[in-house]
Parts: C-alpha cells; structure tokens; sequence
C-alpha cells in the first residue's frame, strides 16, 4: 500500500514540476464560459456555488494543471483548447455570426454578416501560426474577392488577388513595415 502512494504522489509531483509553464486551463475556461452563458444573474451565481462546492473548478483545474497543460508544454497544443468554438457579435442591427477553428498551426474562421435577417456578406479568414501568413475570402452577392497577407522584408503586405488569374496578379492593398 506504501508503495502505490508513494508511485502516486511522485507521478503528481513529477508531471506538475515537468509541467513548467503556465498554459491555458482551456478546461477550466470552457466550464467558466458554461457557467456565464446563464441569463438570469441568481441562477448564475447559484451555479457558480454548485461548481464550487460539487469541485467541478477544482477536478478541472487540477486536469488542466496535471494533464493538458503538461501536454501542451511538450507538444505546443492544448488538446482541450483545439476545435471549433461558434460566437456572435452584435452591433446595433448587424450581427456577425463567427465559427472558429483551430487544427495545428492553423486557425480559420468564417464569418456571416446580416444586416437584420438579410445576409450581407461572408468571410473566411485562415491564417497560418507558424507562418505568420493568412488568406481571406471575401463573398459579397455575386462577387467574391480574395485578399493574401504576408511578412515579407520586414514589412506586413497585403494584396488582393484576381480570382480569374488564380491568383497570379496581385494589388498591393495596404503595406505596413515594422
């Protein structure tokens, strides 16, 4: 019995010392936003007290400490913070309906706009992590327009791409140097 407490204890206290970093407590964070989609501000804060004393923010805390942020220190990823998270943003009659997606070193995101219940435009937006590069599709009616930017010289360039060229003939949009 010694024995297994003693493996216990020093799988604990070895993958929080080899942990070495803060990381996202991506668990922790997703419950948290569970628990503020709630309306009513009573039953939100009666939830919060059920997390608390239930230790829903502690078990997940503590998987957050233990386990994925000691993965995402090795691998660079947090398996809990990858995948696709939708949100809105509203601004007076306009709404932005966003899908996010994360998968490696990629993020993209696709985003609806209406005006009311009338579809306005859309967007997909990819950017590369690693590269630092991001393409974006822009769809308005009938028109769609693609957009590249890049690091290039120590400059940030962005140039719009003909879509009947496949992208061969590019504008230069906007130029910013660091």
């Amino acid at each position: 019995m010694k024995r297994i407490v003693a493996l216990v204890l020093l799988a604990i206290i070895s993958s929080t010392t080899l942990s070495g970093c803060y990381g996202k407590f991506a668990l922790t964070r997703k419950i948290y936003q569970v628990n503020g989609q709630v309306k009513d501000k009573y039953l939100r804060s009666a939830l919060t007290w059920v997390f608390i004393i239930v230790p829903v923010y502690g078990v997940a805390a503590l998987a957050d400490f233990i386990a994925f942020n000691t993965i995402e220190f090795w691998s660079g990823n947090n398996p809990v913070a990858e995948g696709d998270k939708e949100f809105q943003y509203v601004e007076g009659d306009n709404r932005f309906a966003i899908h996010a997606r994360k998968e490696g070193n990629t993020v993209t995101y696709a985003i609806d706009h209406f005006a009311g219940d009338r579809h306005v435009d859309s967007m997909k937006l990819t950017w590369n992590l690693s590269t630092a590069e991001s393409q974006a599709v822009v769809t308005e009616r009938y028109t769609t327009t693609e957009y590249v930017a890049a690091i290039r010289d120590g400059s940030v360039q962005v140039r719009q791409a003909d879509p009947s060229s496949y992208g061969r003939n590019q504008e230069l949009v906007a130029y910013y140097r660091q």
